[in-house]
């Protein structure tokens, strides 16, 4: 065979391989194979920041002779703006999703009913003149619990705030959005609901925890050398067995229980405090999980198919009701030739699991 048509026989393979990869349908989000989402971190394409949810093209697939970069899975130094391809935020957003505010403009005086149940249980608060002892349900407190409560109540909604301004600062998660995640989620109690399945301030889980184990490696690491063996942890968290995995999904879970039966109010504050950075962190890590959830899809960065309000609203999203959810509406999205934005992101989310999305959505936002 001649040199020219060998050169031509090679060009011709590439092209097919190229072809084959690039059109290939996008990888689905496992949690519990996490080894199957690519781990690479490359630089990817500057999009425009300025672009509206308008302009937006609804379903791409990359162009014929481009290159197509890994996307970003996760990355400790960048914001959640930063990691979906946006370096310059939109000149106006929602308060809640202001970059800082000041610890007076954070604070905040809500009735919260668990709250003042949980205070009331744990005899922080006195309500025994109340009818039933303050309780409405063993989980939830009567008007007269939350009179008794009034004095307590802002302390303990806002005993975190200087933590969670801190936890901004160093993450770029919104200081107001973090706090009103830990209203929805706990009503600002950091211990364990129900049957315990969901702890913390942040309400965190087996699949928030493998969520931050695999999309941050150096917060990985830190935890991984403090229960297993260093040589294990060099491994990286996708390669470690499913039952090393567990036991760090576990560990970490507990981490940030503040549960104590010998602390005032049953409550350890210091561990409560330092919770807070890690739901930060959770939060953060669930922004690489969007962003890679949208670039499976699309091919582009966030950035170059939807804008920054929707966008922190898909990774809520998928911090409440998990990947799968989060996956197959972007899907639905794309298939049915809708530009990706929070409405038509809405009706991609079908389950009655995945609707919880959305009401969760206007909690946050309201």
């Amino acid at each position: 065979m001649g040199e020219t048509k060998i050169k031509r026989y090679v060009l011709a393979l590439t092209t097919i391989v190229w072809r084959l990869i690039a059109f290939a349908p996008p990888p689905s989000i496992v949690l519990d194979h996490p080894d199957h989402l690519p781990q690479e971190i490359i630089p990817f394409a500057q999009p425009n920041p300025t672009l509206s949810s308008n302009s937006l093209p609804a379903a791409t697939t990359p162009d014929e002779g481009s290159t197509q970069p890994v996307y970003i899975l996760y990355s400790t130094a960048l914001t959640c703006g930063e990691i979906w391809g946006i370096h310059q935020r939109p000149p106006y957003v929602p308060p809640i999703l202001e970059p800082s505010v000041s610890p007076n403009e954070l604070n905040t005086n809500t009735p919260y009913y668990y709250l003042v149940a949980m205070l009331i249980r744990n005899k922080v608060v006195d309500a025994q003149d109340c009818p039933r002892g303050g309780l409405q349900t063993p989980y939830v407190a009567n008007t007269c619990g939350v009179e008794r409560a009034r004095f307590v109540l802002a302390e303990w909604q806002n005993m975190y705030d200087a933590e969670i301004i801190q936890a901004s600062k160093n993450t770029g998660v919104p200081p107001r959005l973090l706090k009103q995640l830990f209203a929805i989620e706990s009503q600002f109690w950091p211990g364990t609901y129900g049957n315990g399945y969901e702890i913390g301030l942040g309400q965190l889980n087996q699949s928030g925890a493998d969520t931050l184990l695999l999309y941050n490696p150096p917060f990985f690491q830190r935890l991984c050398n403090d229960t297993l063996h260093p040589n294990r942890c060099e491994m990286g968290y996708p390669n470690l067995s499913n039952e090393e995995q567990l036991m760090l999904r576990g560990y970490l879970v507990q981490r940030v229980n503040a549960t104590c039966t010998d602390c005032p109010a049953g409550i350890d504050v210091t561990r409560a405090k330092e919770s807070v950075a890690i739901f930060a962190e959770v939060l953060r890590a669930n922004c690489a999980q969007t962003a890679q959830i949208i670039y499976n899809v699309y091919r582009r960065s966030p950035g170059q198919v939807s804008n920054y309000v929707d966008l922190w609203k898909f990774t809520l999203v998928n911090y409440h009701t998990g990947p799968g959810c989060t996956s197959k509406a972007v899907q639905y999205v794309n298939q049915n030739g809708l530009f990706l934005t929070w409405e038509s992101l809405k009706s991609g989310l079908i389950s009655p699991e995945c609707k919880k999305g959305s009401d969760y959505i206007e909690r946050i936002f309201q």
